[in-house]
């Protein structure tokens, strides 16, 4: 292209943005071009509110587009050119829709630069120079907002998550600290029945990593399904810890949640589950209690992926002492402590014998073995403890309550 042929166009460019700014024709625009996408994005055309976020970014973006022709190109966004962006992603809507009415602006664009152009005078430049620059320039805007308005998108859904999410986790720390009285209203926040049974888990996994939280999300889902509740409240404390909730109408069974033992096991996480109480503060003791579970499966000997707060509360009143504990363990039931298989079926019997007040037949029953055994093994373990099983028997089953779960504590200077 010549210089002439630069001037001759750059004159015919000056021309065209002063008549496409013009308030006629920038509206003419604005019709046929939004007329377009309504007609290809119902999620727009269905809602008056976007349909004027559309109209006004089509407006502000056509007259600085047109405007700023005859200079080189920059995009500079003008004012509500972005409000359509933030406004979708107020809506919940994805960000296809987004990118729906960008397709379908870009095609009526060329359309009507096409129309536009259609009957140049002898004097003007060449129309396929006309139609080379504007849809350059076109284009070139319209990928540079486009993208610009992606980046706004996601700026404002993460700001009104995180603003969800603040609301969120401030409500659940008043609940926890015992200062909520409107259960229904708090319910509605959350989306947490929180007039129901509750049950609270802590689930936690030995390092933080890119993807931890999900997958103990993942695992609270399952907990939750397995005693019958929906969705659980989720509340991460850590990059590797999470507190949730779940709540069902009645009292749940906890006996199901040993299926996820093969769950935790394989993502090396753990978790501990308080006890099923009702209302607001059942939502704060079967927290509390999952937390006391919690300190003292991370001061056992041997951690246990899943642990009740039902099967060792004695064990978590006794427990925030280690170093008392463990001599307890020891005083208690050293003698039948040791890696003989013999040692560890006869603790498995005195443990069922004691929980199930002292009857043989229900021991025998609940281990599938004979009565004879039963009474052998007993007989061993009161020779190797050196008195009655019926003396301490509170203690002693204390004792063999927290190896059966953690082991045998570490041998520790007395």
């Amino acid at each position: 292209m010549t210089a002439g042929d630069r001037m001759e166009l750059a004159e015919w460019v000056r021309v065209f943005a002063l008549q496409a700014t013009r308030d006629d024709a920038l509206e003419e625009f604005v019709r046929v071009v939004d007329d377009r996408i309504a007609s290809q994005v119902p999620e727009i055309a269905s809602d008056p509110m976007l349909l004027d976020d559309l109209h006004n970014s089509t407006r502000s973006q056509w007259r600085t587009f047109a405007a700023a022709l005859p200079q080189h190109h920059k995009l500079t966004l003008p004012a509500g050119a972005d409000e359509l962006a933030r406004s979708l992603a107020r809506r919940g809507l994805d960000l296809s829709v987004l990118l729906k009415v960008y397709r379908a602006a870009h095609r009526a664009v060329f359309a009507f630069i096409a129309e536009a152009t259609e009957d140049l005078a002898e004097s003007d430049p060449p129309k396929d120079t006309v139609l080379r620059f504007l849809w350059s320039r076109a284009e070139q805007w319209m990928d540079d907002s486009v993208e610009a308005l992606i980046e706004t998108f996601y700026a404002e859904r993460q700001e009104l998550l995180e603003g969800a999410m603040l609301r969120r986790s401030q409500l659940v720390e008043a609940l926890l600290r015992g200062t909520v009285t409107d259960a229904d209203a708090a319910s509605v926040e959350l989306s947490h029945p929180l007039n129901h049974w509750q049950v609270g888990f802590v689930l936690w996994a030995p390092a933080a990593g890119e993807k931890t939280q999900q997958h103990l999300a993942q695992l609270a889902t399952q907990a939750a399904r397995a005693i019958g509740a929906a969705r659980p409240v989720l509340h991460p404390s850590s990059g590797r810890e999470l507190c949730c909730w779940a709540a069902t109408p009645v009292r749940p069974d906890l006996e199901p949640l040993s299926d996820l033992i093969a769950d935790l096991d394989k993502a090396g996480a753990q978790v501990s589950i308080g006890s099923p109480a009702r209302g607001i503060a059942g939502f704060r003791t079967s927290h509390d209690e999952a937390r006391a579970a919690q300190r003292l499966c991370l001061g056992a000997t041997r951690p246990t992926s899943l642990v009740r707060y039902d099967d060792v509360d004695l064990l978590c009143l006794v427990g925030e002492q280690n170093g008392l504990l463990d001599r307890f363990v020891v005083r208690e039931v050293g003698a039948l402590i040791g890696p003989d298989r013999n040692l560890t079926l006869i603790r498995e019997t005195l443990l069922v014998f004691l929980s199930t007040g002292l009857n043989y037949t229900a021991t025998a029953s609940r281990l599938f073995v004979h009565k004879n055994t039963v009474r052998y093994r007993l007989a061993r373990a009161e020779e190797l403890l050196g008195r009655p099983l019926t003396e301490r028997s509170a203690h002693l089953e204390l004792a063999l309550r927290y190896t059966a779960f953690f082991g045998p504590p570490v041998s520790r200077d007395s």
